[in-house]
């Protein structure tokens, strides 16, 4: 190849390469702008103050300080897909990485037992469902066919337990990804895919968080 062919795909790279930077950005910051739109109608079931920034142009954090009781305070993440950074995207779209709602919460009392139930699929929590199995945590039936699998201790009843949070928890509009209770803060985590938001109210996503809460 020669020097000028080779500057002429040089150049013709960076501009494909910025462009689609530029593309990516504005398209994550647009969704996430719409994402924020959804949760507003929901946010005041967690608490009146919420403080928001974005972390870079493929995330956005919002916390709560003074959370509604039970709970005592709550983070909320919204995770997504970087487009910004097409090689990045295309490897962790493979791995099946996708839009992600993360809710973090700490209870004004912990709970009295512990859970995990995580879909062994997904990219955020793939390596947690390989661990689990060697910390102690007793494995719990779940559905037939089900991508999740789920693990307790603590209380007995933890298999009940587990069957009523994950019906409660199963928003046909959302994929659940994970499901955690911890005996140390944050005490509860969820985790879904951000599908499906067009059918479903962000209300009814705190409102069940809230129900979840207050069970425990």
């Amino acid at each position: 190849m020669s020097v000028e062919a080779g500057r002429i795909t040089f150049v013709v790279t960076a501009i494909v390469v910025v462009g689609w930077f530029a593309l990516g950005t504005q398209f994550n910051i647009r969704r996430g702008n719409r994402l924020l739109r959804w949760l507003q109608s929901g946010m005041p079931r967690l608490g009146e103050r919420t403080t928001l920034r974005w972390l870079g142009s493929s995330g956005l954090e919002l916390k709560v300080r003074d959370a509604r009781a039970p709970l005592k305070s709550a983070e909320l993440f919204l995770l997504l897909e970087p487009r910004d950074l097409p090689i990045l995207w295309w490897l962790f779209r493979a791995r099946g990485r996708r839009d992600l709602l993360i809710i973090r919460g700490e209870l004004r009392a912990p709970p009295t037992m512990e859970l995990e139930v995580v879909d062994a699929r997904a990219w955020s929590t793939r390596g947690l469902a390989r661990s689990l199995p060697q910390g102690g945590w007793t494995p719990i039936a779940v559905s037939s066919g089900s991508p999740l699998v789920a693990y307790g201790r603590g209380r007995g009843d933890a298999p009940d337990a587990a069957t009523q949070l994950l019906a409660e928890l199963s928003l046909p509009e959302l994929t659940l990804v994970r499901v955690a209770l911890h005996s140390r803060a944050p005490h509860l985590e969820l985790q879904w895919h951000l599908t499906g938001l067009r059918d479903l109210e962000a209300r009814r996503v705190f409102e069940t968080l809230h129900r979840m809460a207050e069970r425990l």
